[in-house]
């Protein structure tokens, strides 16, 4: 990394930060960064990263922070469902209405993933919502909405109104253990570690 030219670009933004200090946190990473440039050119020339900015970059490579409700409806496929089924009008609702904090766990729970592709032809399979037929016992009882992130797929039974429909997708997708966590599935466990056991 060239010192000089970090401070060029950078311009103005530097002026209340000390010198000493930026050059010694740049020259502490300079292998790292070295490294990963050396790695990137070995698939890119790095002369091209210049006609993107920071966040450009970071879509590219790590996907949309912000879940895009109409990607996911464009690369979905259904099984024992179709389009125009009211369950399926109101989980694409329920979807739309969900802050981007409960995307990400929606995502999380069918795709083992917190973010999704660019555009439409970066998905490698289509997102599945399969038509789960289990037996209700009573009218109280339905069953919870389950998931393969393996396959990208959503068993979704059918639920008779939307608001049964959010109350059992948000259940889910708050208290279900991922794939990183065997045991943990909230916060507090997180925070009593081994203790809360």
């Amino acid at each position: 990394i060239d010192i000089l030219a970090f401070k060029r670009m950078v311009g103005s933004e530097l002026s209340g930060i000390n010198t000493y200090v930026l050059e010694t946190t740049l020259s502490s990473q300079r292998r790292l960064l070295n490294s990963f440039t050396e790695g990137m050119s070995s698939v890119l020339p790095i002369e091209l990263l210049s006609i993107f900015s920071g966040e450009q970059l970071r879509d590219i490579f790590c996907g949309n922070a912000d879940i895009d409700v109409e990607l996911l409806r464009k690369v979905v496929e259904y099984d024992g469902y179709t389009e125009d089924d009211t369950v399926i009008t109101h989980f694409w609702d329920v979807l739309r209405e969900m802050t981007t904090s409960e995307r990400k766990l929606f995502l999380q729970f069918v795709w083992a993933r917190n973010r999704l592709p660019l555009k439409e032809s970066d998905f490698d399979a289509p997102f599945k919502i399969q038509k789960d037929n289990k037996t209700v016992g009573s009218e109280e009882d339905y069953p919870l909405p389950s998931a393969s992130t393996c396959f990208f797929s959503l068993s979704l039974p059918e639920y008779p109104d939307k608001e049964v429909l959010k109350q059992k997708l948000i259940f889910a997708i708050e208290n279900v253990t991922t794939m990183e966590s065997d045991y943990v599935t909230n916060d507090v466990e997180i925070s009593e570690g081994w203790r809360g056991l």
